[in-house]
């Protein structure tokens, strides 16, 4: 998480230390009552920018390879049209959360991506991200560059929710760790799409995959990949009233399933693993019944 502090008169991220902090407002009244605009500097929370993105916003002045941080106030951000996220080594932060929704909130509106990521070694972290798009949304994020991050945010899917994160071919070395993922009305796809078999090394884990129930659960999958990439793991999640699969890959994706607990779906269809090595996984359809442990065959 970004390790934001206000030292010798601005503020910084000490975990980039070399670069700026830029703060957008999030639709709510500002430090000392004054309102986000781009034509503020954006470098306090007492003149925040008003955009993300655009030609005076955020990303116009973040500057690749420098370690910059913008920082979404608590609020909610809209955005009709998908963020450029296009410059390398840049965190796109909310407020620490202080409970099971982040305070701070980007709502995609349009048959988009919210956010498309193309600049290597980006971390999205800290942000909710809710449903009520009026148009099926291609992705809340596309990942098309390496090294993404994408962390503690709470993912709520809707109607029109039909893909949350997407992993496109240059999105080798993705990591989603630490988010919730949450169906709220009938229609999402999948919660985590990995598009491509270049997509190698992709990394999911200590995530919550929470289906609502098994008539509005994902209708594909929460984790899904019906490509031949390599070198996954997927660790240490929990998928709650999937209503199809969990997991489903393709009969040739490779890497490792492990510690996985599955609750609330058809034993044998909950997991299906493709390729990959499968240790410790656990599920249960019933109650007053503990788990067991799947696929059921041991190594020999």
């Amino acid at each position: 998480m970004a390790n934001l502090n206000f030292v010798h008169g601005r503020w910084i991220n000490l975990d980039k230390p070399g670069g700026q902090v830029f703060f957008v407002g999030g639709g709510t009244v500002a430090v000392n009552g004054k309102s986000a605009s781009d034509t503020n500097h954006g470098l306090t929370p007492e003149q925040p920018l008003s955009t993300i993105d655009g030609t005076a916003g955020a990303f116009a002045k973040v500057v690749a390879g420098r370690g910059d941080t913008i920082v979404v106030l608590p609020g909610a951000v809209t955005v009709t049209a998908a963020i450029a996220f296009d410059t390398a080594d840049v965190t796109l932060t909310g407020i620490d959360p202080q409970g099971n929704i982040n305070a701070s909130a980007i709502q995609v509106n349009g048959a988009i991506d919210g956010i498309s990521v193309t600049g290597a070694n980006a971390v999205i972290e800290n942000l909710h991200f809710p449903a009520g798009s009026t148009a099926a949304q291609t992705a809340v994020i596309n990942v098309a560059a390496a090294g993404t991050t994408i962390r503690n945010c709470t993912f709520a899917c809707g109607a029109n929710n039909l893909d949350t994160v997407t992993i496109a071919a240059a999105g080798l070395h993705t990591v989603v760790e630490h988010n919730r993922f949450y169906v709220e009305a009938n229609g999402p796809d999948s919660a985590v799409v990995i598009e491509d078999a270049a997509a190698h090394f992709v990394e999911i884990k200590d995530n919550i995959f929470n289906g609502m129930n098994t008539t509005n659960s994902w209708d594909e999958a929460a984790v899904e990949s019906t490509v031949a990439h390599l070198s996954c793991l997927v660790t240490r999640n929990q998928f709650i009233m999937i209503g199809a699969h969990s997991i489903q890959f393709s009969a040739a994706a490779t890497g490792i399933i492990s510690y996985n607990v599955f609750g609330n779906g058809t034993l044998t269809a909950m997991l299906d693993p493709g390729s990959c090595m499968c240790f410790e996984n656990y599920e249960a359809d019933a109650v007053d019944e503990t788990g067991r442990i799947f696929p059921t065959s041991a190594a020999s």
